[in-house]
Protein backbone atom coordinates (compact mmCIF):
# COMPACT_ATOMS: atom_id res chain seq x y z
CA UNK A 1 0.00 0.00 0.00
CA UNK A 2 1.55 3.29 -1.13
CA UNK A 3 2.34 6.35 1.31
CA UNK A 4 -0.02 8.68 1.81
CA UNK A 5 1.73 12.30 1.69
CA UNK A 6 0.36 14.05 5.50
CA UNK A 7 -1.47 16.81 5.47
CA UNK A 8 -0.30 20.42 6.88
CA UNK A 9 -2.21 19.99 9.47
CA UNK A 10 -0.60 17.08 10.42
CA UNK A 11 3.07 18.44 9.98
CA UNK A 12 1.49 21.63 12.04
CA UNK A 13 0.19 19.10 14.73
CA UNK A 14 4.04 16.97 14.74
CA UNK A 15 5.95 20.11 15.11
CA UNK A 16 4.02 20.98 18.09
CA UNK A 17 4.61 18.06 19.40
CA UNK A 18 8.65 18.01 19.06
CA UNK A 19 8.66 21.67 20.37
CA UNK A 20 6.97 19.95 23.38
CA UNK A 21 9.14 17.37 23.88
CA UNK A 22 12.59 19.44 23.07
CA UNK A 23 11.11 22.16 25.99
CA UNK A 24 10.44 18.87 28.40
CA UNK A 25 14.22 18.06 27.69
CA UNK A 26 15.44 21.28 28.64
CA UNK A 27 13.79 21.67 31.95
CA UNK A 28 15.14 18.35 32.73
CA UNK A 29 18.36 18.88 32.33
CA UNK A 30 21.04 20.81 34.30
CA UNK A 31 21.76 23.86 33.30
CA UNK A 32 26.24 23.35 31.60
CA UNK A 33 28.87 25.23 33.58
CA UNK A 34 30.66 28.21 31.45
CA UNK A 35 33.88 27.32 30.01
CA UNK A 36 36.83 28.60 32.17
CA UNK A 37 38.43 31.97 30.91
CA UNK A 38 42.29 31.33 30.49
CA UNK A 39 44.74 34.06 32.63
CA UNK A 40 46.28 36.32 30.61
CA UNK A 41 49.80 36.31 31.38
CA UNK A 42 51.69 39.71 31.16
CA UNK A 43 54.61 40.30 29.63
CA UNK A 44 56.14 43.85 28.84
CA UNK A 45 57.13 42.06 24.81
CA UNK A 46 56.14 39.21 22.97
CA UNK A 47 59.85 37.74 23.29
CA UNK A 48 59.71 38.49 27.17
CA UNK A 49 56.67 35.93 27.28
CA UNK A 50 57.71 32.92 29.46
CA UNK A 51 60.90 34.76 29.85
CA UNK A 52 62.52 31.27 31.38
CA UNK A 53 60.75 28.91 29.11
CA UNK A 54 62.73 27.06 26.39
CA UNK A 55 61.61 28.36 22.96
CA UNK A 56 60.49 25.71 20.65
CA UNK A 57 61.97 26.56 16.89
CA UNK A 58 59.78 23.88 15.78
CA UNK A 59 57.28 26.67 16.07
CA UNK A 60 56.77 29.79 14.37
CA UNK A 61 56.71 32.10 17.23
CA UNK A 62 60.13 30.46 18.01
CA UNK A 63 61.60 31.17 14.52
CA UNK A 64 60.51 34.53 14.96
CA UNK A 65 62.07 35.14 18.03
CA UNK A 66 65.21 34.03 17.02
CA UNK A 67 65.37 35.60 13.95
CA UNK A 68 64.56 39.06 15.66
CA UNK A 69 67.04 38.17 18.68
CA UNK A 70 70.17 37.98 15.81
CA UNK A 71 68.94 41.34 13.89
CA UNK A 72 71.55 44.16 14.18
CA UNK A 73 70.92 46.90 16.27
CA UNK A 74 68.30 49.40 14.91
CA UNK A 75 69.33 52.73 15.63
CA UNK A 76 70.12 55.28 13.05
CA UNK A 77 73.64 55.95 14.16
CA UNK A 78 74.66 52.35 13.40
CA UNK A 79 72.96 52.12 9.97
CA UNK A 80 76.46 51.29 8.51
CA UNK A 81 77.38 49.42 11.45
CA UNK A 82 79.76 50.18 14.72
CA UNK A 83 83.32 50.99 13.54
CA UNK A 84 84.65 50.27 17.40
CA UNK A 85 84.76 53.80 17.70
CA UNK A 86 84.44 56.37 21.19
CA UNK A 87 82.24 58.35 19.28
CA UNK A 88 79.96 55.95 18.74
CA UNK A 89 80.04 53.68 22.17
CA UNK A 90 77.47 55.86 23.39
CA UNK A 91 75.00 54.90 20.76
CA UNK A 92 75.68 51.56 20.41
CA UNK A 93 75.58 51.01 24.33
CA UNK A 94 72.17 52.50 24.12
CA UNK A 95 71.08 50.46 21.57
CA UNK A 96 71.97 47.02 23.03
CA UNK A 97 70.74 47.73 26.28
CA UNK A 98 67.35 48.20 24.55
CA UNK A 99 67.57 45.29 22.64
CA UNK A 100 68.37 43.36 25.50
CA UNK A 101 65.68 44.06 27.57
CA UNK A 102 62.63 43.45 24.81
CA UNK A 103 64.70 40.46 23.97
CA UNK A 104 64.49 39.03 27.91
CA UNK A 105 68.22 38.61 27.38
CA UNK A 106 68.54 40.59 31.07
CA UNK A 107 65.78 39.38 32.75
CA UNK A 108 64.32 36.12 34.46
CA UNK A 109 66.64 33.48 36.20
CA UNK A 110 68.22 32.78 32.36
CA UNK A 111 69.44 35.97 32.22
CA UNK A 112 73.45 36.51 30.87
CA UNK A 113 73.94 40.10 31.22
CA UNK A 114 74.52 40.44 34.95
CA UNK A 115 77.25 39.00 36.72
CA UNK A 116 78.99 39.37 40.42
CA UNK A 117 82.70 40.62 40.07
CA UNK A 118 86.30 40.15 41.90
CA UNK A 119 84.49 42.00 44.83
CA UNK A 120 81.50 40.64 45.08
CA UNK A 121 79.38 43.46 43.64
CA UNK A 122 76.60 42.63 41.08
CA UNK A 123 77.77 44.41 37.56
CA UNK A 124 75.35 44.90 34.64
CA UNK A 125 78.26 44.30 31.62
CA UNK A 126 76.35 46.36 29.08
CA UNK A 127 76.55 49.09 31.43
CA UNK A 128 79.47 48.58 33.62
CA UNK A 129 81.62 46.52 30.98
CA UNK A 130 85.09 47.83 32.94
CA UNK A 131 83.87 47.00 36.48
CA UNK A 132 84.60 42.92 36.05
CA UNK A 133 87.92 41.08 34.46
CA UNK A 134 87.74 38.71 31.54
CA UNK A 135 89.00 35.92 33.78
CA UNK A 136 85.83 36.18 36.08
CA UNK A 137 83.07 37.36 33.51
CA UNK A 138 84.52 33.48 31.17
CA UNK A 139 84.38 31.39 34.49
CA UNK A 140 80.51 33.23 35.00
CA UNK A 141 79.52 32.65 31.29
CA UNK A 142 80.86 28.99 31.64
CA UNK A 143 77.63 28.49 33.42
CA UNK A 144 75.19 28.37 30.36
CA UNK A 145 77.99 28.31 27.16
CA UNK A 146 80.37 25.21 28.37
CA UNK A 147 78.51 21.78 27.61
CA UNK A 148 77.47 20.03 30.94
CA UNK A 149 76.83 22.82 32.61
CA UNK A 150 73.53 23.81 34.65
CA UNK A 151 72.00 26.19 31.86
CA UNK A 152 73.76 24.56 28.68
CA UNK A 153 70.48 23.29 27.42
CA UNK A 154 67.88 26.05 28.81
CA UNK A 155 66.86 29.49 27.41
CA UNK A 156 70.16 31.15 28.40
CA UNK A 157 72.32 29.15 26.32
CA UNK A 158 69.64 30.24 23.18
CA UNK A 159 69.70 33.68 24.40
CA UNK A 160 74.05 33.90 24.29
CA UNK A 161 73.94 32.68 21.03
CA UNK A 162 71.02 35.19 19.78
CA UNK A 163 72.83 37.79 21.46
CA UNK A 164 76.60 36.71 19.69
CA UNK A 165 74.89 36.80 16.62
CA UNK A 166 73.19 40.61 16.64
CA UNK A 167 76.84 41.78 18.04
CA UNK A 168 78.17 40.15 14.84
CA UNK A 169 75.70 41.91 12.79
CA UNK A 170 76.03 45.34 14.32
CA UNK A 171 79.16 45.64 13.56
CA UNK A 172 80.79 47.17 10.09
CA UNK A 173 83.26 45.41 7.74
CA UNK A 174 86.91 46.97 9.49
CA UNK A 175 85.47 45.98 13.22
CA UNK A 176 83.88 42.69 12.21
CA UNK A 177 87.83 42.22 10.90
CA UNK A 178 89.28 43.69 13.45
CA UNK A 179 87.46 41.72 15.74
CA UNK A 180 88.37 38.25 14.99
CA UNK A 181 91.86 38.94 15.59
CA UNK A 182 90.69 38.55 19.20
CA UNK A 183 89.03 35.43 18.56
CA UNK A 184 90.54 33.52 21.09
CA UNK A 185 89.61 35.60 23.80
CA UNK A 186 85.75 35.11 23.43
CA UNK A 187 85.78 31.40 21.62
CA UNK A 188 85.77 28.27 23.61
CA UNK A 189 85.01 24.68 22.34
CA UNK A 190 83.63 26.80 19.26
CA UNK A 191 80.95 28.47 21.43
CA UNK A 192 81.20 32.16 21.02
CA UNK A 193 80.37 33.44 24.46
CA UNK A 194 78.60 37.00 24.04
CA UNK A 195 79.22 38.85 27.26
CA UNK A 196 82.94 38.43 26.44
CA UNK A 197 82.71 39.24 23.14
CA UNK A 198 80.83 42.26 24.02
CA UNK A 199 83.62 43.21 26.41
CA UNK A 200 86.37 42.61 23.75
CA UNK A 201 84.66 44.74 21.25
CA UNK A 202 84.20 47.63 24.02
CA UNK A 203 87.85 47.49 25.39
CA UNK A 204 88.77 47.79 21.77
CA UNK A 205 86.48 50.86 21.24
CA UNK A 206 87.48 52.55 23.98
CA UNK A 207 91.10 51.39 24.91
CA UNK A 208 90.06 50.17 28.22
CA UNK A 209 92.75 51.00 31.02
CA UNK A 210 93.44 53.38 33.92
CA UNK A 211 95.13 55.62 31.73
CA UNK A 212 92.81 55.66 29.41
CA UNK A 213 90.31 57.02 32.12
CA UNK A 214 92.62 59.70 33.28
CA UNK A 215 92.57 60.57 29.57
CA UNK A 216 88.77 60.59 30.09
CA UNK A 217 88.52 62.82 32.92
CA UNK A 218 90.94 65.37 31.15
CA UNK A 219 88.42 65.44 27.84
CA UNK A 220 85.85 66.08 30.47
CA UNK A 221 88.15 68.85 32.22
CA UNK A 222 88.50 70.56 28.89
CA UNK A 223 84.95 70.96 27.16
CA UNK A 224 85.13 74.27 27.06
CA UNK A 225 88.06 74.28 24.93
CA UNK A 226 86.47 71.36 22.96
CA UNK A 227 83.57 74.06 21.98
CA UNK A 228 85.80 76.95 21.34
CA UNK A 229 87.17 74.25 18.93
CA UNK A 230 83.56 73.58 17.34
CA UNK A 231 82.28 76.67 17.59
CA UNK A 232 79.88 76.10 19.94
CA UNK A 233 78.15 73.52 18.29
CA UNK A 234 75.84 71.96 20.89
CA UNK A 235 74.83 68.96 19.13
CA UNK A 236 78.87 68.17 19.43
CA UNK A 237 79.54 69.78 22.86
CA UNK A 238 76.86 67.15 24.01
CA UNK A 239 78.01 64.35 22.29
CA UNK A 240 81.53 64.25 23.33
CA UNK A 241 80.45 65.16 27.08
CA UNK A 242 78.25 61.57 27.24
CA UNK A 243 81.21 59.22 25.29
CA UNK A 244 83.81 60.85 27.84
CA UNK A 245 81.12 60.54 30.90
CA UNK A 246 79.92 57.45 29.96
CA UNK A 247 83.29 55.10 29.86
CA UNK A 248 84.25 56.99 32.95
CA UNK A 249 81.11 55.50 34.92
CA UNK A 250 81.44 52.00 32.73
CA UNK A 251 84.92 51.72 34.47
CA UNK A 252 83.71 51.75 38.12
CA UNK A 253 84.84 55.77 37.98
CA UNK A 254 82.59 59.12 39.17
CA UNK A 255 83.03 62.37 37.84
CA UNK A 256 83.09 65.14 40.35
CA UNK A 257 80.05 68.33 39.74
CA UNK A 258 79.54 67.60 35.83
CA UNK A 259 76.80 70.49 35.82
CA UNK A 260 79.82 72.88 36.10
CA UNK A 261 81.71 71.07 33.40
CA UNK A 262 78.57 71.76 30.94
CA UNK A 263 78.07 75.17 32.16
CA UNK A 264 82.22 76.45 31.52
CA UNK A 265 81.69 74.84 28.07
CA UNK A 266 78.07 76.65 27.23
CA UNK A 267 79.69 80.01 28.13
CA UNK A 268 82.25 80.19 25.61
CA UNK A 269 79.65 79.39 23.03
CA UNK A 270 80.06 82.28 20.61
CA UNK A 271 76.45 83.09 20.29
CA UNK A 272 74.87 86.32 23.00
CA UNK A 273 71.65 85.26 23.03
CA UNK A 274 72.48 81.88 24.06
CA UNK A 275 75.41 82.66 26.73
CA UNK A 276 72.40 85.08 28.24
CA UNK A 277 70.15 82.08 28.42
CA UNK A 278 72.47 80.27 30.02
CA UNK A 279 73.84 82.58 32.51
CA UNK A 280 70.41 82.34 34.15
CA UNK A 281 70.42 78.65 34.19
CA UNK A 282 73.71 79.06 36.04
CA UNK A 283 72.69 81.97 38.21
CA UNK A 284 69.66 79.77 39.00
CA UNK A 285 71.42 77.08 40.24
CA UNK A 286 73.83 79.03 42.22
CA UNK A 287 71.19 80.58 43.68
CA UNK A 288 69.16 77.15 44.69
CA UNK A 289 66.13 78.51 43.14
CA UNK A 290 66.85 76.28 40.46
CA UNK A 291 67.41 72.28 40.53
CA UNK A 292 68.93 70.51 38.04
CA UNK A 293 70.62 67.23 36.80
CA UNK A 294 73.20 66.96 33.72
CA UNK A 295 70.84 65.76 31.86
CA UNK A 296 67.91 68.11 32.17
CA UNK A 297 70.68 70.62 31.25
CA UNK A 298 71.80 69.36 28.38
CA UNK A 299 68.02 68.67 27.43
CA UNK A 300 67.75 72.74 28.19
CA UNK A 301 70.96 73.26 26.04
CA UNK A 302 69.60 71.51 23.21
CA UNK A 303 66.19 72.81 23.06
CA UNK A 304 67.13 76.74 22.83
CA UNK A 305 70.41 75.67 20.92
CA UNK A 306 67.54 74.54 17.74
CA UNK A 307 65.50 77.10 18.65
CA UNK A 308 68.12 79.88 17.85
CA UNK A 309 69.03 78.34 14.72
CA UNK A 310 65.78 77.88 13.24
CA UNK A 311 65.04 81.06 13.93
CA UNK A 312 67.72 82.46 12.60
CA UNK A 313 69.60 84.06 16.07
CA UNK A 314 72.19 81.59 16.40
CA UNK A 315 75.47 83.36 16.64
CA UNK A 316 74.67 86.97 17.25
CA UNK A 317 77.00 88.86 18.55
CA UNK A 318 76.89 91.08 21.91
CA UNK A 319 75.93 94.87 21.58
CA UNK A 320 79.85 95.74 22.07
CA UNK A 321 81.08 93.25 19.56
CA UNK A 322 78.50 95.01 17.21
CA UNK A 323 79.98 98.42 18.11
CA UNK A 324 83.91 96.70 17.22
CA UNK A 325 82.91 95.16 14.40
CA UNK A 326 81.11 98.71 13.02
CA UNK A 327 84.14 101.04 14.04
CA UNK A 328 86.37 98.25 12.28
CA UNK A 329 84.23 98.90 9.04
CA UNK A 330 84.54 102.49 9.45
CA UNK A 331 88.64 102.31 9.93
CA UNK A 332 88.76 99.97 6.92
CA UNK A 333 86.63 102.06 5.00
CA UNK A 334 89.33 104.80 5.34
CA UNK A 335 92.36 103.28 4.28
CA UNK A 336 94.03 104.67 1.45
CA UNK A 337 91.93 108.11 2.27
CA UNK A 338 94.67 109.94 4.59
CA UNK A 339 97.07 112.28 3.17
CA UNK A 340 99.99 113.99 4.84
CA UNK A 341 99.04 117.35 4.84
CA UNK A 342 101.23 120.02 2.61
CA UNK A 343 104.07 120.59 5.42
CA UNK A 344 104.64 116.91 6.38
CA UNK A 345 104.35 116.33 2.48
CA UNK A 346 107.55 118.57 2.49
CA UNK A 347 109.34 117.84 5.05
CA UNK A 348 109.40 114.26 3.62
CA UNK A 349 110.47 115.33 0.37
CA UNK A 350 113.90 117.19 1.61
CA UNK A 351 114.52 114.30 3.74
CA UNK A 352 114.72 112.03 0.42
CA UNK A 353 116.57 115.18 -1.10
CA UNK A 354 119.31 114.52 1.95
CA UNK A 355 119.43 111.14 1.73
CA UNK A 356 120.48 111.27 -1.81
CA UNK A 357 122.67 114.38 -1.69
CA UNK A 358 124.17 115.73 1.82
CA UNK A 359 123.73 112.57 3.57
CA UNK A 360 124.83 110.44 1.25
CA UNK A 361 128.51 110.16 2.31
CA UNK A 362 127.62 109.88 5.74
CA UNK A 363 128.35 106.61 7.84
CA UNK A 364 125.47 105.57 10.03
CA UNK A 365 125.18 102.96 12.80
CA UNK A 366 124.36 99.14 10.68
CA UNK A 367 121.07 97.93 12.28
CA UNK A 368 121.72 94.20 13.71
CA UNK A 369 119.35 92.23 11.45
CA UNK A 370 120.28 89.16 12.52
CA UNK A 371 116.76 89.07 14.05
CA UNK A 372 113.96 90.64 12.54
CA UNK A 373 111.35 88.48 13.77
CA UNK A 374 112.23 89.70 17.65
CA UNK A 375 113.26 93.65 16.76
CA UNK A 376 109.69 93.88 14.88
CA UNK A 377 108.07 92.28 18.04
CA UNK A 378 109.75 94.65 20.01
CA UNK A 379 109.12 97.68 18.74
CA UNK A 380 105.61 96.29 18.27
CA UNK A 381 104.53 96.48 21.69
CA UNK A 382 105.95 99.82 22.38
CA UNK A 383 103.47 101.46 20.52
CA UNK A 384 100.68 99.70 22.39
CA UNK A 385 99.16 101.87 24.77
CA UNK A 386 98.10 101.16 28.26
CA UNK A 387 94.36 100.30 28.45
CA UNK A 388 92.03 102.36 30.51
CA UNK A 389 92.91 102.34 34.40
CA UNK A 390 96.34 100.20 33.16
CA UNK A 391 99.80 101.54 35.02
CA UNK A 392 101.65 103.84 33.27
CA UNK A 393 104.90 102.03 34.06
CA UNK A 394 105.80 98.59 33.56
CA UNK A 395 109.31 97.00 34.36
CA UNK A 396 110.85 94.26 31.53
CA UNK A 397 113.84 92.74 32.95
CA UNK A 398 116.13 95.38 34.79
CA UNK A 399 114.81 98.67 32.41
CA UNK A 400 111.68 100.72 33.52
CA UNK A 401 109.93 101.96 31.17
CA UNK A 402 107.19 104.74 31.26
CA UNK A 403 104.13 106.00 28.68
CA UNK A 404 105.31 108.69 27.24
CA UNK A 405 101.90 110.99 25.56
CA UNK A 406 104.44 112.74 23.51
CA UNK A 407 106.13 110.06 22.05
CA UNK A 408 102.84 108.01 22.23
CA UNK A 409 105.12 105.35 23.23
CA UNK A 410 106.97 103.30 25.96
CA UNK A 411 110.39 105.35 27.15
CA UNK A 412 113.02 105.23 29.11
CA UNK A 413 112.02 108.89 30.37
CA UNK A 414 109.27 110.17 32.09
CA UNK A 415 106.40 111.86 30.50
CA UNK A 416 107.67 114.77 32.31
CA UNK A 417 111.21 114.96 30.94
CA UNK A 418 110.32 114.86 27.45
CA UNK A 419 111.51 117.61 25.01
CA UNK A 420 108.71 117.48 23.24
CA UNK A 421 106.42 118.32 26.51
CA UNK A 422 106.01 122.46 26.16
CA UNK A 423 106.97 122.46 29.70
CA UNK A 424 110.69 121.32 29.21
CA UNK A 425 113.30 123.48 29.38
CA UNK A 426 114.71 122.08 26.50
CA UNK A 427 111.72 122.43 24.98
CA UNK A 428 112.62 124.09 21.26
CA UNK A 429 109.12 125.82 20.59
CA UNK A 430 107.85 125.81 16.68
CA UNK A 431 110.22 123.41 16.13
CA UNK A 432 108.40 120.58 17.50
CA UNK A 433 105.02 122.31 17.53
CA UNK A 434 103.43 119.51 14.94
CA UNK A 435 104.81 116.85 17.51
CA UNK A 436 103.61 117.57 20.25
CA UNK A 437 100.40 118.94 18.39
CA UNK A 438 99.94 115.60 17.19
CA UNK A 439 100.30 114.29 20.49
CA UNK A 440 97.94 116.17 22.14
CA UNK A 441 95.14 115.15 18.88
CA UNK A 442 96.38 111.55 19.73
CA UNK A 443 95.67 111.98 23.41
CA UNK A 444 92.21 113.15 22.98
CA UNK A 445 91.59 110.03 20.78
CA UNK A 446 91.51 108.00 23.98
CA UNK A 447 88.22 107.24 25.32
CA UNK A 448 86.99 104.80 28.14
CA UNK A 449 85.13 102.46 25.77
CA UNK A 450 85.24 99.04 24.30
CA UNK A 451 86.96 100.60 21.15
CA UNK A 452 89.95 102.22 23.35
CA UNK A 453 92.42 99.81 21.88
CA UNK A 454 91.20 101.23 18.23
CA UNK A 455 91.52 105.15 18.91
CA UNK A 456 94.97 104.32 21.27
CA UNK A 457 96.68 102.88 18.05
CA UNK A 458 95.20 105.96 15.95
CA UNK A 459 96.73 108.38 17.77
CA UNK A 460 100.02 106.98 17.54
CA UNK A 461 99.78 106.77 14.29
CA UNK A 462 99.52 110.41 13.78
CA UNK A 463 102.59 110.36 16.63
CA UNK A 464 104.46 108.63 14.12
CA UNK A 465 103.70 110.90 11.57
CA UNK A 466 104.37 113.69 13.66
CA UNK A 467 107.94 112.34 14.38
CA UNK A 468 109.31 113.06 10.84
CA UNK A 469 109.77 116.52 12.06
CA UNK A 470 111.88 115.75 15.17
CA UNK A 471 115.27 115.79 13.18
CA UNK A 472 114.26 118.81 10.74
Amino acid sequence: MANQTPTVQELQALIIALQGQVTALQNAAPAAPAAPTAAVLFAETPQTLGVDDLIDYSTKRGKDIYNQGCEALDDKALTNGFNMTPNETVVFIKALERKADSMGWSKGTKQITKFTNRGGVNVDIIKNYGQIDMATLKTACERFCKAGEADSTTRARQNNKMMSMCLANSLSLSAKVQLLTYKNEYIFDGVEYAPLMYKVIMRLATIDSVATTQTLRDNLQNLSVFAATVSGDIDKINTEFNKNYSQILARGATVDDPLNLLFNAYLVVPCYHFKTYMKQKHNGYLDGTLTLTHEVLMAFAKAHFDYLKNTGQWGAKSPDDEKIVAMAAEINALKGQLKLDPKLSAIAKDKKKEDKGENKNKKKNKKDTSNKKYQKKDEAWKKVPPKEGDPKEKQLGKYTFQWCEHHMAWTAHKPQDCTLNPKHKDYKGKKNDNKANSAVVASSAIVPSATTTLNNRYAALLATLATMNEEE
